[in-house]
């Protein structure tokens, strides 16, 4: 062995495949799943655990003579060009698939490539729903300012009186009107297409105030429960945004597991390696390392709606309007963003996907 060749590192390969940004599929002669990559769960909008022994075409809609073929175990390479798929329910995509041979055993390795924009395959047509949902929210915003101001004025009033006990709760109510007002003033431009401002954030600020909010309106029969990653690097975004996002998924998963004595709502972050995203603005695919995600064991949501989750006035409540998801998909996009829904197991789950501050781009690996 060469002195050049023994100075080479050795790599894990695990995680460079882990890492890989292009959807990355292991399959057995049958095309059953037998891994996938960050990057596949997050096109397919699938974790892992709901992926993995399933046959491909059935978490992947395409064409009869493609799932032939990788049914077929005389079948190891395929190169399809703008072949139409569908994922999880939405509407159907172009993609490039690539299967090559995988090692003695008749397993594939399956790549795709969507041809579109990603923020259209994946993002359940976030822009359009933004848009939608902020002229909506436009037409509301000057109705609930009015009835706003008069409960931050009964809440000062209470203050005056309330003892040590009961002031976090009328200093929370004034910080919540006061954050409700700013989101309204930044609705009202929502149409206009105004972007947020963002900046260097502590992503667990917002996260505290919003589970604080939740935890107030003391939900029966749920329980909080919180898997941080205590290292995470600083988030680019926007305190507020990331407090209504939080809030509107927590609450929704406070909701739906109404009556079960046995609810939970997990709240958790991490750092995933090689997550990124071309939004179609001309800056090309943006790193979306950072990871906060609202999970609850609830019964999940109607196969029939999954597709459109993010458009307005989808929902499946009673006394719904069908906007907070459209709102949620709206801010995670103004901060460079995007927010995808699965089901994985038992769970359902909300996962947003958030760009480090500029200055700490190049911290962690």
């Amino acid at each position: 062995m060469s002195a050049r060749a023994s100075s080479i590192p050795m790599f894990d390969h695990d995680e460079i495949i882990q890492s890989h940004p292009i959807a990355t599929l292991l399959i057995d002669k049958g095309g059953v799943i037998l891994f996938v990559n960050a990057a596949a769960e997050q096109l397919c909008n699938t974790g892992r655990a709901a992926m993995v022994g399933r046959v491909v075409y059935d978490v992947i809609g395409m064409d009869r003579g493609y799932r032939q073929r990788m049914n077929d175990p005389a079948t190891s390479a395929l190169y399809a060009h703008r072949a139409e798929i569908t994922i999880s329910g939405r509407k159907p995509a172009f993609a490039d698939l690539q299967m090559v041979p995988y090692g003695r055993g008749g397993h594939r390795i399956l790549t795709i490539v969507p041809s579109q924009n990603d923020a259209e395959l994946m993002g359940g047509a976030i822009g359009r729903s933004g848009r939608a949902a902020g002229a909506a929210a436009s037409m509301l915003a000057h109705e609930i300012k009015n009835p706003l101001a008069g409960i931050k004025g009964a809440a000062q009033l209470l203050a005056r009186k309330a003892d040590a006990g009961s002031e976090r709760f009328t200093t929370l109510i004034c910080a919540e009107v006061d954050r409700i007002t700013t989101l309204i003033d930044q609705m009202e431009h929502f149409s206009r297409g105004q972007p947020i401002a963002c900046a260097p954030i502590n992503l667990y600020q917002p996260i505290h105030q919003a589970l604080e909010t939740v935890r107030a309106r003391q939900f029966p029969g749920v329980r909080f429960a919180e898997d941080f990653d205590p290292s995470l690097p600083m988030v680019q975004g926007n305190h507020d945004a990331v407090v209504q996002i939080l809030l509107n998924l927590a609450t929704n998963a406070c909701e739906v597991l109404g009556g079960h004595d046995d609810g939970v709502v997990r709240i958790a972050t991490a750092y995933r390696h090689g997550l990124s995203i071309d939004n179609g603005d001309g800056r090309g695919r943006i790193a979306l390392p950072i990871e906060v995600s609202v999970s609850d064991n609830g019964p999940g949501v109607p196969a029939d709606i999954r597709g459109d989750l993010f458009d307005p006035f989808v929902t499946t409540k009673r006394e719904g309007r069908g906007l907070g998801l459209a709102l949620v998909a709206k801010l995670a996009r103004d901060m460079g963003g995007t927010v995808q829904h699965m089901r994985d197991g038992d769970w359902t789950r909300f996962r947003v996907h958030l760009p480090v501050a500029a200055a700490q781009n190049g911290e962690r690996r």
